[in-house]
């Protein structure tokens, strides 16, 4: 892989870590205000903290006026939790969800350890057109022009010192956790479960 490839490479890994992270988060947090509003509900009924869970309740109400008109897709389609069958859809997307986070972190800690080594590599290559132009003795200075012609972004990249995302600790947990979905899922619609 050249340096062209390994820039291309982790911006690429940056938009989809961040996506991942940004949508897992935003099914996640409105999956976990259903699932308030719910235990709101219950606890309006009782004598006691009848008041509070009317407080509750009013409060996810108004953070869906403010978001729904913007994300309106994820509180439709937010995975709804039950506390009766842990096993149950919303509860199993809930958890996928989580490591749809982890595995959207661990790609975004793969750019950015990408993107540090391609800055280091730049800058040895630079170094090194600089003492080479220093060493020949035929300039003295180099100008923008020279600069300009030297095309560092073909120069190879040294292997990286550590695996991709996927064989880190954190990265085999999300893909784990994902796993463990995909299977429960099929497992429920080929009626196993």
């Amino acid at each position: 892989m050249n340096i062209q490839q390994a820039i291309r490479r982790y911006r690429i890994r940056q938009a989809v870590g961040v996506s991942l992270m940004v949508f897992g988060a935003l099914f996640y947090l409105v999956s976990s205000l259903i699932f308030l509003h719910h235990q709101a509900e219950i606890l309006a009924s009782t004598k006691i903290f009848g008041h509070l869970g009317g407080v509750v309740q009013n409060l996810v109400a108004d953070v869906y006026q403010a978001t729904s008109p913007y994300i309106g897709f994820v509180w439709e389609h937010a995975p709804t939790l039950s506390q009766e069958n842990p096993l149950s859809y919303g509860n199993l997307l809930f958890f996928g969800l989580l490591g749809v986070m982890i595995i959207g972190k661990q790609i975004l800690l793969s750019a950015s350890q990408l993107k540090r080594r391609v800055q280091v590599q730049l800058e040895r290559l630079e170094e090194a057109q600089w003492r080479n132009s220093m060493q020949n003795g035929a300039a003295t200075q180099l100008n923008a022009n020279q600069i300009g012609q030297i095309n560092y972004y073909q120069q190879s990249m040294p292997p990286s010192p550590s695996g991709d995302w996927w064989q880190r600790p954190l990265g085999i947990v999300g893909l784990s956790i994902i796993g463990g979905y995909v299977v429960a899922i099929l497992a429920k619609f080929t009626g196993m479960v």
